[in-house]
């Protein structure tokens, strides 16, 4: 499998594969599309990985440089005050045929690395939607952590999470096991515990 940047001309084959996987999806809130306009602005910024088999794209990741001016701005949310040093973590997918070969977390490992040879950037930042485990599982791997559980996007359940670039993150204090169900629990709590690992089951949160 062959990873590399995709280019405005890859967009048509992009936006097909979004739509074959989209419609593919029992559970459609999984997966947030994007237009064809919010992924030409993705690729100009060069944060954008593709993987081909055989030529052919089978997946994709992306990061995105946000407006410091944007609404819901999720800096907020992380308490960064400087925005500018802020990138998203954006959509991922793979084609059903080729998931379980840990072609995400390949594809986020290689974004990362270009992130952090940019050299503008000290957080990335990103929302989960809570009972997406899968999704869940990879952002843990790269080292995200959830700073906050908020309503975002018109009312969506989300967990914002949080990686630092070049800081590690260590917590401190006695860990509280918190079923990844339990969206009352880190909805009333998420401000002020940081969830730090997650075994497919149980979030283990520490107090900030």
């Amino acid at each position: 499998m062959d990873l590399r940047t995709i280019h405005l001309g890859e967009l048509p084959e992009l936006l097909e594969l979004q739509e074959e996987v989209y419609d593919g999806l029992e559970n459609k809130e999984v997966l947030q599309t994007l237009t064809r306009a919010e992924f030409k602005a993705i690729i100009q910024q060069g944060f954008i990985i593709g993987a081909y088999d055989e030529g052919r794209l089978t997946g994709t990741r992306s990061m995105y440089i946000p407006s410091p001016d944007e609404e819901e701005h999720l800096a907020e949310n992380a308490g960064i005050d400087d925005r500018h040093s802020v990138i998203y973590s954006e959509i991922s997918f793979i084609k059903p045929a080729v998931r379980g070969q840990g072609l995400q977390t390949r594809m986020g490992e290689r974004l990362l690395e270009k992130v952090r040879s940019d050299g503008r950037f000290e957080y990335v930042l990103t929302t989960v939607m809570p009972s997406n485990i899968p999704s869940l599982k990879d952002k843990f791997k790269l080292g995200f952590r959830i700073v906050d559980t908020a309503y975002k996007y018109n009312g969506k359940k989300r967990h914002v999470m949080q990686l630092d670039l070049f800081e590690g993150y260590e917590p401190s204090g006695e860990p509280h096991f918190i079923h990844y169900e339990d969206a009352e629990w880190m909805l009333l709590n998420g401000v002020d515990y940081v969830g730090c690992d997650f075994d497919g089951e149980y979030i283990k949160y520490y107090r900030k």
